[in-house]
């Protein structure tokens, strides 16, 4: 079975010859909404234990929020029915048994017929193969579609803001973050800025700050002690009594990675207001500035208490990729 790394190298190689916008500007625009998944199936494999892989591995229930919500929106089609708008979807998965094939393999391809399109095929000898190849592959499936939705995302965001930034100091540095249309800055001082849109339901914010002392590292407890100061030092409630806080009745996640050259700790779970009724679902990640050895931290949050709040966070989570040095 091909290794899922070798699947990765492959989506890179895809992504770089798929890049070049003279090749693809005639493709029409992705249809679908964020976070939709076409899943290409017949019937007997989707009631089966590939339809059952991909509910399970690709698109499980999400962790860190307060009501089951999954990944994605899984949209299953027969091999027969995908044409017309449905070539053009946004994520499409596409599962073939091919006899002649002996070993499973799994192909991620961009732009294939339209715009910013992720196409991923999985391709396997029998319906056995093709199951366990899904679960040997969902997390790095999961993550491409991720991956894919958030460049998506920050494009939008950033199209919208156009020049717009909110601009922080810190010391001799200064940084930045994308001010989309409906964005407003709550606040901006020496180190540390917030930033949040608001609707009569939702509320989303971006906080972004500097660490006052230098690090060699940072890791989950630093970044949950983090996140927590920041929290309750710069989040109250309505009453101006009450303070942000990271629920402790549910385990929070963190993991590391890398992303453009950079070393990122990420968390997420839900914060809760103390001495009051609020909450919802937060993302805190942090890099540690090469050139001044801080860390800067930046955290997310979503309160919608009567909305469905997946994509709400992952329009957050775009946004706080955004943040960068401004070397101007």
């Amino acid at each position: 079975m091909r290794n899922t790394s070798i699947c990765l190298l492959l989506l890179t190689a895809l992504i770089t010859s798929c890049g070049d916008s003279s090749l693809t500007r005639t493709l029409p625009n992705v249809t679908g909404t964020t976070g939709e998944v076409l899943v290409v199936m017949n019937r007997y494999m989707w009631d089966g234990s590939p339809g059952q892989a991909v509910r399970e591995q690709v698109s499980p229930m999400l962790i860190g929020l307060p009501q089951e919500e999954p990944a994605f929106t899984i949209l299953p089609v027969n091999p027969e029915g995908f044409r017309d708008i449905y070539l053009a979807h946004r994520n499409v998965i596409q599962a073939v048994v091919d006899p002649g094939k002996p070993d499973p393999e799994v192909v991620y391809a961009r732009n294939k017929w339209a715009e910013t399109q992720l196409v991923i095929s999985v391709t396997a000898p029998d319906t056995a193969a093709l199951a366990q190849c899904i679960r040997d592959n969902g997390e790095a499936i999961r993550r491409s579609i991720n991956d894919t939705e958030r460049e998506r995302l920050t494009h939008w965001l950033t199209n919208s803001a156009g020049r717009a930034r909110s601009v922080m100091k810190a010391g001799e540095t200064q940084w930045e973050v994308v001010l989309p249309a409906g964005w407003k800055p709550d606040f901006n001082r020496e180190g540390i800025m917030m930033i949040s849109a608001e609707t009569p339901s939702t509320t989303q914010s971006v906080m972004v700050s500097v660490t006052d002392r230098t690090t060699a590292r940072i890791g989950c407890i630093e970044l949950a002690d983090l996140t927590q100061r920041r929290m309750s030092d710069e989040v109250k409630g309505p009453d101006g009594g009450s303070f942000m806080v990271i629920e402790q009745k549910v385990p929070v996640s963190c993991r590391s990675f890398r992303r453009n050259q950079t070393d990122y700790i990420e968390m997420r779970g839900l914060w809760t207001l103390e001495g009051g009724f609020m909450g919802g679902p937060f993302i805190s990640c942090a890099f540690i500035d090469s050139a001044t050895t801080r860390a800067v931290v930046v955290t997310g949050f979503v309160y919608a208490p009567r909305e469905e709040k997946r994509e709400l966070l992952r329009q957050v989570e775009a946004l706080m990729y955004t943040v960068k040095k401004r070397t101007e």
